[in-house]
């Protein structure tokens, strides 16, 4: 494996060297040392981390088009890389294990492929469905408020947030719009009663 780094000095404006400088060229990464052997130091322990872990330990996981490709960088957090399935790549930089960048993605992924359904992911662990579950009945409240409700898309958020919110139209069942039919009749036949005792005694 080529190791493409350097080490430079740093000049200040008279120039005399204020500091050194281990660059790893590949990565675009650098650090500033005010010593020499500091910055040497620091240049080889870049470069064992890079043969060790960067180079050594890379997970991929491709899901429903999406490929991430995850691996340590040279300062130890976990570089994630999201291509898209139309060729676009996304970097990220996050702490933690490659195993927690990949269930992240998972999620993400579900997110963006989501059915607009309540049925649990395929793709995603028994530990995420009630996450996931939330946000699939979020992403449906938010709309129900959107285009059913009429509401502007704040009004829309905040309705979304309260889970006790409906995302749809609440449809009664059958015994009770019965139970409702047979009292509206009741009524009405009660308001005839009474417009017949009140023509009777009109009338008398």
């Amino acid at each position: 494996m080529k190791i493409d780094s350097t080490l430079t000095t740093i000049k200040n404006i008279h120039r005399r060297v204020v500091g050194y400088s281990a660059h790893f060229h590949s990565l675009g990464t650098a650090k500033e040392h005010q010593t020499k052997d500091a910055a040497t130091a620091d240049l080889a322990t870049m470069i064992a981390f890079r043969c060790q872990h960067e180079s050594a330990e890379v997970k991929i996981v491709s899901l429903r088009g999406h490929v991430g490709v995850f691996s340590y960088n040279l300062y130890g957090a976990i570089a994630s890389r999201h291509a898209w399935p139309d060729g676009t790549v996304a970097l990220c930089l996050a702490n933690g294990t490659l195993a927690d960048a990949a269930s992240s993605f998972h999620y993400h992924v579900a997110q963006l492929t989501w059915d607009g359904t309540l049925e649990p992911s395929d793709i995603l662990t028994d530990a995420q469905q009630g996450e996931f579950r939330w946000w699939c009945e979020f992403q449906l409240r938010y709309k129900y408020a959107h285009e059913t409700l009429g509401m502007k898309d704040g009004d829309a958020h905040q309705y979304a947030c309260d889970n006790r919110n409906p995302y749809q139209l609440v449809d009664l069942p059958v015994v009770a719009v019965e139970s409702q039919r047979e009292s509206h009749q009741v009524a009405i036949t009660q308001h005839k009663d009474i417009e017949r005792e009140i023509d009777d005694v009109w009338c008398g």
